[in-house]
């Protein structure tokens, strides 16, 4: 379903503790969701939503004033996981992990909120644990398709009961760049509970809010993720629904960049509370996780960034330089959109997902090609819009061994090499 049916209603009190003490801090404009990738027909009908962000000043939950309802998001959904090497590589270590740490036992039921194509189901050990997907998006039948127990449907509270009757409890539940996804949460959480084994564990991992504010990831904020967390918030929803984060780690590559990976049980759990947690609780309260002047500051960063990107776009433009974008990530539309970059002056984004290759990005409209089509196009500047892989492709890209150069617009906007 694309942009054009999308339907949406404003939330103005907080998902987690139903505060209504709001603070409205960035407003990147009115955009189309992210993931809507169209045809050039469909542009005439292109839905565009408000994307602004408010802080929760009670708890410290940053969170869409918009929500765009998620049956229409994830109906037609274009974004597969796997198409990203440096993913996979990502989360077969955090498997690998877990396993180990809490020495998981064979046959133990592994339950993956959100699989997607199943890249995370891919990443346990064949045949030695019960893997179950969760999917709601049209991404689940490519899991299903590589063999994996998948059930299509939303994660809430009834779904946990029911998965539980049917498998049993869940030694481990994992939820990748999920959590943010969800509307109510606590219905979710609730899920979970239930779901869980006593002494089972919920792997969370997301963007964290600190890094966004602190690095000026904003792209990072687009419809499709309706919250953006801190640990203070999430320690509130987990209290509130007879479960306890008893560890946290900053990861250096998530789905989205950097990324906090929170290990969650049940609080009869014997799983000891360690210090990452209090550490972190500390450090956000001296950071001023409640405080608005904290978040002004950001969106100041963020509209001086939109300023040097577009003038450093547009002198290339103007010297005859083509320009390009690499990748066509959720995330990009948001910066595309939000720094005002059109066909105009992208002429073309390179692809490895065909189910994006021959639509147009959202909101710009540029036209979005496979890699060989970029690379035959000649293109000298791209703009990384997957810079949180940058020293990746600046290793292993084709673009770059023929000469191309990035420009990497996040943290900073620099050109390289």
């Amino acid at each position: 379903m694309h942009s054009s049916s999308f339907d949406s209603f404003r939330r103005t009190t907080c998902r987690i503790c139903g505060s209504d003490s709001i603070y409205s801090y960035i407003n990147l404009g009115d955009q189309p969701p992210s993931n809507s990738f169209i045809a050039f027909s469909e542009i005439p009908k292109e839905k565009t939503f408000p994307l602004i962000v408010n802080l929760c000043r009670d708890c410290g939950l940053s969170q869409l004033s918009e929500v765009v309802s998620s049956e229409d998001i994830f109906d037609d959904y274009l974004y597969l996981s796997s198409t990203s090497g440096a993913l996979k590589r990502h989360y077969k270590s955090m498997i690998d992990a877990i396993i180990e740490e809490f020495k998981l036992a064979r046959n133990s039921l592994a339950v993956d909120i959100g699989c997607n194509d199943g890249i995370t189901l891919s990443c346990y050990p064949k045949d030695q644990y019960r893997v179950l997907g969760i999917e709601p998006s049209s991404a689940g039948k490519y899991a299903i398709a590589e063999g994996f127990n998948v059930i299509q449907a939303f994660f809430n509270k009834e779904q946990g009961k029911k998965i539980r009757e049917e498998h049993g409890e869940a030694e481990v539940i994992t939820a990748t760049n999920v959590f943010a996804h969800v509307d109510d949460i606590i219905s979710f959480a609730k899920g979970v509970h239930t779901l869980l084994d006593d002494d089972g564990i919920f792997v969370i991992e997301f963007p964290y809010l600190r890094d966004m504010v602190e690095q000026t990831y904003f792209d990072t904020i687009y419809h499709e993720h309706l919250s953006y967390f801190a640990l203070t918030p999430l320690t509130r929803l987990f209290r509130d629904t007879g479960m306890r984060a008893f560890h946290v780690i900053h990861v250096d590559v998530g789905a989205s960049g950097p990324a906090l990976r929170l290990f969650v049980c049940r609080n009869e759990s014997s799983h000891k509370n360690r210090k990452t947690i209090t550490n972190m609780l500390e450090d956000e309260k001296k950071w001023g996780i409640t405080r608005p002047e904290r978040y002004d500051h950001f969106a100041a960063k963020v509209s001086k960034i939109r300023e040097t990107l577009k003038r450093m776009i547009k002198a290339l433009n103007k010297q005859g330089s083509k320009v390009g974008a690499f990748g066509a990530p959720a995330k990009g539309n948001t910066l595309l959109n939000y720094v005002g970059l059109t066909a105009d002056e992208i002429m073309a984004v390179a692809e490895n997902n065909e189910l994006k290759v021959g639509k147009v990005t959202p909101g710009s409209h540029i036209p979005i090609v496979s890699d060989d089509e970029f690379l035959d196009a000649d293109i000298p500047y791209a703009v990384l819009l997957i810079w949180n892989y940058a020293d990746f492709f600046l290793k292993n890209s084709e673009y770059i061994k023929r000469g191309g150069k990035f420009i990497i617009p996040l943290p900073q906007c620099v050109i390289k090499p």
